[in-house]
């Protein structure tokens, strides 16, 4: 019975998390994750291989890993979404967790694409704002994941880098 309680206690509060992102977004005025992707693109070598955003002091704040395969490092970055001001970057190197990551990333260079152009290709049938991404490579397929918000709370999807489409995502029961 506790289980239960507890389950029920930490889905309400997931839901209400979600609620509350997507009231800030749709009543706030920010700068959209697509331009600050495309602005990093232009002023940072290397693939973002990730982002999301959080609720930090009240503000919305944008983090982004860029991914340099040649330098084998990764860069951290931080924005504040309200005007997209770059607020923190840290420099790391990649780790064996960041292999899939690094695997897509170079699938991209080599592709000739962008994360922001796969992002815009990804979800402009989407009526939702987009909270995750992140590439990754697994049983040989390099995609990108994505959490969507709309006003009917969170979903995800999986895009084929390669291939260009979108992949089933499996449900684990």
């Amino acid at each position: 019975m506790r289980l239960w309680l507890l389950g029920i206690m930490l889905l309400s509060g997931v839901v209400t998390a979600a609620q509350s992102m997507y009231s800030m977004l749709v009543g706030g005025s920010y700068v959209p994750p697509l331009s600050v992707m495309q602005q990093i693109e232009k002023d940072f070598i290397g693939v973002i291989a990730e982002f999301d955003m959080e609720i930090q002091d009240s503000d919305l704040v944008y983090h982004f890993e860029l991914i340099n395969p040649l330098a084998n490092s990764i860069t951290q970055l931080e924005y504040r979404a309200s005007d997209g001001k770059l607020l923190k970057q840290k420099g790391v190197k990649v780790t064996k967790d960041d292999l899939g990551e690094v695997e897509a990333s170079r699938l991209i260079t080599a592709k000739h694409q962008t994360f922001s152009g796969i992002i815009a290709l990804v979800t402009k049938d989407h009526r939702a704002f987009l909270t995750d991404a992140k590439l990754d490579h697994d049983l040989g397929i390099s995609y990108l994941e994505l959490k969507l918000l709309n006003d009917s709370g969170k979903y995800k999807l999986a895009f084929d880098i390669e291939n260009l489409r979108q992949l089933p995502l499996l449900q684990w029961d």
